[in-house]
């Protein structure tokens, strides 16, 4: 396969279709992911049904609680991170492999070869991610490494301190979220702390194979919504975890990897200085929407905890703490009008905070499965929009001749500075443009006389 990679406005718009449309899974086998066959199938028979699990759960027993999150079906495929995606030929991308028995697109799977077709025109070849080998490890307790990290993947492994979200158990979760949606969850309120401590043992365990075997991301520190009575405990819990941490990855090598904090903000701003006494290199708060109305009509249960605008002041109190480019927060693109998007992405660079927008999509078990996400059209003007209010912001983020830099390797397919994400468009976006910017830095040849 070349080592170049050429990133097309088609490209662009074939993985926005993707995105919108979904795709047609013509040819189950082996080669496709378990939890992609599964939901396929799932998909197919408008059949969410899950394990049975006991009546009363043993909070205290985490192999039990391990095992039965693992056989859940719908823990699968709500977790199927970056293996629920095709690398795109030529171009590079990511793009997601959403089962969709009424998409124009077919995804015909032959051998190696994905194809993604549109009434017999093939629109383009791919390739299904290569599955790291420290995936088939086992842990300590004979259950699978991803009994403990159920989403990770080659970029990004999630630890959490909390294995349920308060908001979805009480109906109050973020509409379109099937995070901690499967039975064993649902059933949990909040895990004792001796619990948790075994619990983080097995993920600290799962982390250290990783890196054992090279891994070098991110861990995102994260979970679901607290109790309000166990909220004043978060930064006694999210000790346990990253203790566990240091002791199975070591420290040494935990500082070659990025800590960030992925949770709800803070009562009190200064406990963001305690999370960087703790390790925590970046802070990602996720705000979900920009329009305050669309925060509390769609996520309830963060907009019970606090308003929209707190939320936001909690991005800008992690910049004032960690720096320009060190504040993210997800949003999710195409469930309030282009217009409050827009506007709310660019308000949010220029107080030095980096929106993650990744299109939204019918989730199983979310209270908006089913729901159509927006056109692949929708999906390309939006991004490239973004992308400009992320160029005109740059600055705040890159240090001098960044920009340069990020050119001459955005065509290589290696480089670290090309990775996105499956559910995002407007890094491929930038990607793209930074692969110009890269071609006309290139030396001239001299002409002959």
């Amino acid at each position: 396969m070349a080592k170049t990679r050429n990133i097309t406005k088609e490209d662009i718009f074939i993985k926005a279709r993707m995105l919108s449309e979904g795709v047609c899974i013509q040819g189950l086998t082996e080669k496709v992911p378990p939890g992609l066959r599964d939901i396929s199938v799932r998909e197919t028979k408008g059949d969410l049904s899950d394990i049975e699990i006991p009546e009363k759960l043993d909070y205290n027993d985490v192999d039990e609680i391990m095992e039965l999150a693992y056989k859940s079906t719908l823990q699968r495929t709500t977790n199927l991170a970056g293996f629920s995606t095709l690398i795109l030929d030529d171009s590079g991308l990511l793009a997601p492999i959403t089962p969709n028995k009424h998409s124009r697109l077919d995804l015909i799977i032959k051998g190696e070869t994905v194809t993604v077709s549109d009434g017999g025109e093939v629109l383009i070849t791919g390739r299904f991610p290569k599955r790291p080998k420290w995936l088939d490890a086992k842990l300590s307790n004979g259950l699978p490494i991803e009994a403990a990290l159920p989403a990770a993947s080659a970029g990004i492994i999630n630890v959490v301190f909390s294995l349920s979200c308060m908001n979805y158990n009480t109906k109050r979760g973020c509409r379109y979220c099937n995070l901690f949606a499967n039975p064993v969850s649902r059933k949990i309120i909040m895990l004792p702390k001796e619990t948790l401590r075994q619990y983080s043992k097995y993920q600290a365990e799962a982390v250290q194979i990783a890196t054992d075997h090279g891994w070098r991301g991110t861990i995102a520190i994260s979970g679901g919504a607290l109790p309000p009575c166990h909220r004043p405990e978060y930064l006694e819990r999210m000790g346990i975890v990253l203790s566990m941490l240091r002791e199975y990855v070591g420290e040494e090598t935990l500082k070659e990897l990025r800590l960030v904090y992925n949770h709800y903000p803070p009562e009190d701003f200064s406990d963001m200085y305690k999370w960087k006494e703790m390790g925590i290199d970046a802070v990602s708060i996720d705000i979900e929407v920009m329009d305050s109305a669309y925060f509390a009509a769609i996520c309830p249960g963060k907009s019970a905890y606090k308003p929209h605008a707190w939320w936001k002041k909690a991005q800008e109190a992690a910049v004032d703490v960690f720096g320009p480019g060190r504040s993210t927060g997800c949003i999710v693109m195409g469930i309030e009008p282009m217009s409050t998007l827009l506007k709310g992405t660019d308000e949010r660079l220029s107080k030095g905070i980096i929106p993650i927008p990744l299109v939204f999509v019918s989730a199983p078990g979310a209270a908006y499965w089913g729901f159509r996400p927006p056109t692949a059209e929708w999906i390309v003007k939006a991004s490239e929009k973004i992308a400009d209010a992320i160029q005109k912001h740059a600055s705040k983020f890159l240090g001098p001749n960044a920009l340069k830099r990020m050119g001459s390797r955005a065509n290589k397919k290696d480089s670290k500075s090309t990775q996105s994400t499956h559910r995002t468009v407007v890094f491929d976006e930038l990607q793209r443009r930074l692969q110009m910017l890269g071609e006309l830095m290139k030396p001239r040849k001299k002409r002959k006389n």
